[in-house]
């Protein structure tokens, strides 16, 4: 993709923007805030990028190295680093315009001692700069984990529900096949009846899962979910429950995941499917929440659907219906 201008980014003209798609990215953060404080050079990402882009061919393959790199060893044990690195990323969502982020925490950071505490201080620190962001933290259930590891999780995101975790994201193997469903069914059935916001990863990498997910209980969202675009009876489907799906623009191009060499937001958009933005990983890709509109905008996507896509992440968003009904008023009152 060819360098921003300056015109890209006046189509935005202020608009407020959402990111429903960000990962902690803990140590790819906490590394950027260690060699600001020791004045080094953080971890190259662009060579990483362009190393990845020479050795592995775009799909699957160069998708499964996105965590491959860990460049400094987790600190999560130093409150005020944990605090620090979550700052870190909201600091760049709000510099970019967002007025709402929710953040995916995986691993088993939602086990950490005070989490919901320490991620709400990170809020209250980067809102002293930016008063327009709110940000909210979802847990990742990982499939894969051991049973026991995977109750444990489950038990803590349904009590930290009601110190004001916000929802749910479930990961899982095999992720480009279809899988057995049945076990993230039992789990979320669980959560929805706490009260938690369920969404999934799926179809970023083929049309596998999007079906299932789009039926599991409670479920609102899917992560990517692209290969949609290729089939009209999945397009159909998430129409018909009302399923929102979280387009990354910039981490699917990179990865190279979709069959067109065009990225297919037009054509889920133009189907009626409905669509936000996220980021993914800004950090090993380098991009921002404004960038992705850009981009979005360099797809030929007006700016009354531009706004549309922060209206439909507001509406869909796994914060309280306070903030929702705040939210949605600020954009009306920019936009109008």
């Amino acid at each position: 993709m060819t360098a921003f201008t300056q015109a890209d980014f006046d189509t935005l003209d202020g608009l407020p923007t959402a990111d429903l798609h960000v990962h902690q990215e803990a140590t790819r953060h906490l590394d950027r805030i260690l060699a600001r404080r020791d004045g080094q050079a953080p971890y190259d990402w662009a060579a990483w990028r362009r190393q990845l882009a020479e050795q592995i061919p775009p799909g699957y393959e160069r998708l499964r190295n996105v965590g491959t790199v860990n460049p400094v060893p987790l600190a999560d044990h130093d409150e005020s680093l944990f605090v620090a690195r979550f700052a870190d990323l909201l600091a760049e969502a709000g510099a970019a315009g967002a007025h709402y982020v929710e953040v995916r925490c995986g691993g088993e950071v939602i086990l950490r001692d005070r989490f919901m505490e320490l991620f709400r201080e990170a809020e209250r620190q980067v809102r002293l700069y930016y008063p327009h962001l709110r940000a909210e933290a979802l847990a990742i259930i990982m499939m894969w984990l051991p049973p026991d590891r995977i109750a444990a999780v489950a038990a803590e995101c349904v009590r930290a529900r009601a110190e004001g975790l916000a929802g749910v994201d479930f990961l899982y193997t095999p992720y480009n096949l279809d899988t057995d469903w049945r076990p993230i069914y039992q789990l979320a059935e669980r959560f929805a009846a706490a009260g938690l916001g369920i969404t999934a990863h799926a179809g970023e990498v083929s049309p596998a899962n999007i079906a299932a997910a789009a039926r599991t209980p409670g479920l609102t969202r899917i992560g990517h979910g692209i290969h949609a675009a290729y089939d009209p009876a999945l397009t159909d489907l998430l129409i018909q429950r009302n399923i929102t799906l979280e387009c990354t623009i910039t981490c699917n191009t990179f990865f190279g995941v979709f069959p067109s060499p065009v990225h297919p937001l037009r054509t889920l958009l133009e189907a009626g499917v409905s669509v936000t933005l996220g980021t993914d990983n800004p950090v090993q890709l380098d991009t921002n929440i404004k960038k992705e509109y850009a981009t979005a905008a360099r797809l030929g996507l007006s700016r009354q659907q531009l706004v549309e896509l922060t209206r439909n992440a507001i509406r869909t968003s796994f914060t309280t219906a306070e903030r929702r009904a705040q939210l949605l008023a600020e954009l009306a009152a920019v936009t109008a």
